[in-house]
């Protein structure tokens, strides 16, 4: 597993969307550091769309769809949050608080980039994010079959990077001290 600051994060992100490369990422670490801030960020500064779901929040049905009688078959209606054209950033955010089976679910999307009669557009990335269990975070156990089919980054912080955050954002100094 590659460890990176959460600097090295932003810019580790932006040379893989510079290159096109489409694996799937998973990117581990404690709970509130800017995992997702750091994907919206790539996101903008690429003029990419980025849809960011939490996961842990849906059933299984609300990624696969619904099933819809057509000519005696059923044919998935996929859901509207799911991207059909452009480029972008399809963000699986918190994706080990999904129960097994929405993590189910996640793994056809992420190993085949499709679920059910829909396919994630070429031009779109699909990166996840969640927390450690030595967090203490309340997370499911990642299947190996889904963890199988990311590159794994985790991201650490340190004293110097939030200051250096803080003061560029304008944070009470009696939480930075």
């Amino acid at each position: 597993m590659k460890k990176l600051s959460i600097n090295r994060l932003k810019k580790f992100l932006g040379k893989i969307v510079d290159h096109q490369i489409k694996s799937s990422l998973m990117i581990w670490g404690a709970p509130g550091i800017g995992k997702s801030s750091v994907v919206a960020a790539v996101a903008e500064s690429k003029e990419f769309d980025l849809i960011d779901l939490r996961i842990s929040q849906l059933a299984p049905t609300d990624l696969r769809g619904i099933p819809v009688p057509k000519e005696n078959k059923a044919y998935w209606f996929p859901p509207e949050f799911l991207p059909v054209k452009g480029k972008g950033i399809l963000f699986l955010d918190e994706i080990n608080m999904a129960p097994p089976a929405v993590q189910g679910i996640a793994q056809q999307l992420i190993l085949d980039r499709k679920v059910g009669s829909y396919e994630v557009p070429e031009d779109w990335f699909i990166w996840s994010a969640g927390n450690r269990k030595n967090d203490f975070a309340a997370v499911f156990d990642m299947p190996a079959p889904l963890a199988n089919r990311f590159i794994h980054l985790e991201v650490d912080t340190s004293l110097d990077e939030f200051k250096s955050y803080a003061l560029l954002n304008n944070i009470d100094d009696r939480i930075i001290s």
